[in-house]
């Protein structure tokens, strides 16, 4: 069952502008124009006008990054700035291992980047990872070693082996000594906001926006990339997570990082993390105006309504973690669980929201913890 928090102190520190300064935003920006070459054009900002007229609101826009640099997930946007910075410093060698724990998406990121520049990739998976993932993983070059435990114990192992053998690391989590990579990752993703404003104008920014979170990496560079930008004039942000890995959600609760144990059972693969990332919480837990579950119906309804739009809308392949922000929209608009965070938003019949599809269809057949079909 979908659950709440409203941050009412999310707006109290007026001069906050998020975890990067404004040079790293200036070094993302030259890193990806250098490479508009491979890719020159920005993944679509598509508007789901019928779908908005039918919850009551003036406009949805959709970023949609199901199509990426190749792959089907943002994920590329980090692994490839943060990789690109690494080789920019003289810090890879020829014989480089890069490493990562992934639920899918994140691994095959750094097995394409890997490839790419003729390093070697080992990539840790849980042991209930899906075939398909696993299989288009190994597809781009990398090994995979498949980790009896879930995603949380596979980061682990990475690190552990890393540390042992001298690989290097390329992780969208954080650790005690580990940060520098992942802040990297996260102010990669940042070019995906710099995107839409681009393509949101000359209208003005969403009054809403809805972004999915895991261990709270994109959530964290979309957040301070509106504060970098708008300042307190920024749109209301609602994080959006399943009810069974809502790690950020129970934080918030708490007051302090929480470790959730599971099991984290939810079609939403992309998101069963159980720790949020240390150096994203801070950022999150001040400036995220709401937190939202949601759970496996809501999303995948949300699935159904992109891939079979009614009228003129566009037709949208997405993943169930793909799908999540629009399933926490669903859950505002027609839930009455929720109706504290539809007030608080203030969202109305005016109202333009931003939502992310932050992976497309990843696997054949997809299933409800329970095993049938939700498609």
């Amino acid at each position: 069952m979908s659950q709440y928090l409203i941050n009412p102190n999310a707006r109290a520190e007026r001069n906050y502008r998020g975890l990067f300064e404004a040079e790293e935003y200036r070094l993302v920006n030259d890193f990806f124009c250098s490479q508009s070459d491979s890719d020159p054009d920005p993944t679509p900002l598509l508007h789901l006008r019928v779908l908005a007229s039918e919850l009551g609101i003036g406009d949805i826009l959709l970023k949609d990054e199901s199509a990426r640099l190749g792959l089907n997930s943002f994920k590329i946007l980090g692994v490839s700035y943060a990789v690109g910075r690494l080789l920019g410093e003289g810090r890879l060698a020829k014989d480089s291992v890069l490493v990562c724990a992934s639920e899918g998406n994140h691994g095959r990121a750094v097995a394409r980047v890997a490839a790419e520049n003729k390093l070697r990739a080992k990539i840790y998976v849980a042991s209930d990872t899906s075939p398909t993932r696993i299989e288009v993983i190994e597809k781009e070059g990398a090994e995979v070693i498949v980790i009896d435990r879930n995603y949380d114990d596979a980061v682990k192992q990475a690190a552990r082996d890393a540390g042992q053998h001298g690989w290097q690391i390329i992780s969208d989590t954080s650790w005690p000594e580990y940060e520098e990579i992942p802040r990297w990752i996260m102010s990669g993703y940042t070019r995906l906001m710099a995107e839409a404003e681009m393509q949101w104008s000359p209208d003005p920014p969403p009054d809403l926006i809805l972004v999915q979170a895991g261990v709270g990496g994109l959530a964290c560079a979309v957040v301070s990339w509106l504060c970098q930008r708008y300042g307190t004039k920024r749109p209301f942000v609602i994080v959006c997570e399943p009810v069974s890995a809502a790690c950020l959600l129970e934080s918030y609760r708490a007051g302090k990082p929480v470790v959730l144990r599971g099991p984290f059972n939810t079609i939403m693969a992309g998101l069963r993390c159980g720790e949020v990332s240390p150096v994203a919480w801070p950022t999150l837990a001040g400036v995220v105006d709401a937190f939202v579950s949601v759970d496996d119906e809501q999303c995948a309804s949300a699935m159904r309504i992109l891939a079979h739009p009614s009228s003129d809308d566009p037709v949208v392949a997405a993943g169930a973690a793909g799908a999540c922000g629009l399933s926490g929209l669903l859950a505002i608009v027609q839930g009455e669980r929720l109706r504290s965070v539809r007030g608080a938003s203030g969202l109305n019949a005016q109202s333009r929201v931003l939502a992310i599809n932050t992976e497309g269809a990843t696997d054949a057949v997809r299933e409800s913890p329970e095993g049938k079909s939700k498609l």
